[in-house]
């Protein structure tokens, strides 16, 4: 039996960094340039998680994080954000990702009546097979979705920032 996961912001985590030109990441992905720099203010003892969920449809992935994920979908594609505290002096790279929608949601998905967001996602078991990290095509929110194999080479190295949260299959075999 396969498990899939829905990659999820860790709300225990105050992260106190605060984006000051957000407006990049409303950017298309393929009118963003290669590399590019976001300001942030933070404070001293702020911790750069390896997922950062400044905006909810486009997170940034840390170098660690980005380096397991693109092993799991030769597809995926990256752009470069350094995130620049001028204040503390200190710079990170993290990574915008793009990664391909896949229509993989069972007809045994429930929607709300009056939005069409998900109530209850379930995924078609045969059109997921062999697919390890994507993201939701067909739905109005942002979900991104890891396999046991992707979740579990995460969680191996420690990562933070994320959690996982079960998603269910549908059980119809071909």
């Amino acid at each position: 039996m396969r498990h899939y996961y829905v990659l999820l912001d860790d709300s225990r985590i105050s992260r106190n960094i605060e984006p000051l030109n957000i407006g990049l990441l409303n950017t298309p992905f393929v009118r963003m340039v290669p590399a590019q720099v976001l300001d942030v203010h933070a404070k001293a003892e702020t911790e750069y998680t390896d997922w950062l969920p400044f905006s909810a449809s486009q997170p940034l992935l840390s170098d660690p994080m980005k380096r397991i994920l693109e092993l799991y979908n030769t597809q995926a594609r990256f752009k470069q954000m350094y995130i620049v505290d001028r204040e503390y002096k200190r710079q990170e790279l993290y990574w915008i990702p793009h990664v391909p929608d896949l229509d993989v949601i069972s007809e045994h998905t429930e929607y709300y009546p009056h939005n069409q967001t998900l109530k209850h996602l379930v995924l078609d078991s045969q059109k997921v097979r062999g697919h390890h990290f994507f993201r939701l095509s067909n739905v109005r929110e942002p979900y991104f979705i890891v396999s046991l194999d992707a979740a579990e080479s995460l969680l191996r190295r420690g990562l933070s920032g994320f959690r996982l949260q079960k998603v269910e299959l549908s059980h119809e075999e071909a």
